[in-house]
């Protein structure tokens, strides 16, 4: 059991924000009550136009509001797991929560939470279920649900996302935060907990609502492969931590190599395979406005060339590749 200094009562909601200008206010009202603190960390890199203007929508909140308030500036651009770090960092309370710039916390069903945190003595993490707002409807489907309390639940069948998570902050400093990774913070974050053996419990209820769309989120930069890499050394690792029975073990170890091959295939393969259609569709059709008379034959493969020199990590599969080939020779 891990304590912390700090209002034993109260709770920091760590907000990071990146190109939400138009939709952080209303984050930052949902959340707006006595015993919540907010710290709202800026990733947008100072002095751009968007933290000028996401600087100025704050200061305009009411004073009565704002002493619960605090803004941080980040000097570059560090993406969603630094920012929720710097957030941690300087939290005021034992107890801290998540929730993203775009997303809308149920006020109510969160301090029950934190009641319910406080009242377990054994208790480092707790996590609970959301909302999913799509068109104006609130759902609460599958991947509403957190799936984790067990280190063997997690990895089984692991569902987390980061508001999901409430911790305390001595908790979240001796684990080192979250790693910087471009997806599966969250993810990533659950399984660290577990792999130093914090206390997880969770509380039935929906405490936020996670807002769906198809606009810019501040982690959905393409996926590398490294970021895949950690998530799974982290499973396979917490998969030898358990004391498991040989079938179970083996059962286990199955569903976390498919696991990998779909999210690879899926979050990997499929991004750049898009994105080298794309670029070799427009090329093509470049080359023929420039020059009618080149031979077809000779156009597609120059566009083909240039589209394999524009996918990001290519000379990364390319050794992997390589290295597996030279493996089974």
């Amino acid at each position: 059991m891990l304590f912390q200094g700090g209002f034993l009562n109260k709770l920091t909601v760590v907000i990071p924000t990146y190109g939400r200008a138009d939709k952080i206010l209303q984050s930052i009202y949902s959340c707006m009550h006595p015993r919540i603190f907010i710290v709202v960390i800026d990733d947008n890199g100072l002095n751009t136009t968007n933290q000028i203007v996401t600087k100025k929508l704050i200061d305009s909140i009411s004073s009565e509001f704002s002493n619960n308030l605090l803004y941080y500036a980040l000097e570059i651009n560090s993406g969603a797991c630094i920012a929720r770090n710097k957030g941690i960092e300087i939290a005021n309370t034992s107890v801290v929560t998540f929730l993203d710039d775009d997303d809308m916390l149920l006020i109510e069903e969160t301090l029950d939470k934190l009641d319910f945190f406080t009242q377990q003595t054994e208790c480092d993490v707790c996590c609970s279920d959301m909302f999913s707002k799509f068109n104006g409807k609130n759902y609460q489907l599958d991947f509403c649900q957190f799936r984790g309390v067990t280190s063997y639940d997690l990895l089984e069948d692991g569902n987390c996302y980061t508001p999901m998570v409430m911790a305390r902050k001595e908790a979240l400093l001796l684990i080192g935060g979250f790693d910087n990774c471009k997806k599966y913070q969250d993810h990533v974050l659950i399984l660290k907990i577990h792999l130093n053996d914090l206390n997880v419990f969770y509380f039935n209820k929906p405490t936020f609502i996670h807002v769906d769309h198809d606009e810019y989120r501040i982690s959905n930069k393409t996926c590398s492969y490294q970021t895949v890499k950690l998530r799974f050394e982290y499973e396979y690792q917490l998969l030898e931590n358990l004391e498991l029975e040989r079938d179970d073990y083996a059962r286990l170890k199955s569903i976390i190599t498919d696991r990998k091959s779909l999210l690879c295939f899926y979050y990997i393969v499929m991004p750049r395979l898009n994105t080298f259609i794309k670029r070799f569709i427009g090329t093509k059709r470049l080359f023929y406005s420039i020059n009618k008379d080149e031979s077809s034959l000779f156009v597609t493969f120059k566009s083909f060339l240039y589209a394999l020199r524009t996918i990001d990590g290519l000379p990364f599969i390319i050794k992997r590749v390589a290295y597996r080939l030279k493996g089974k020779s």
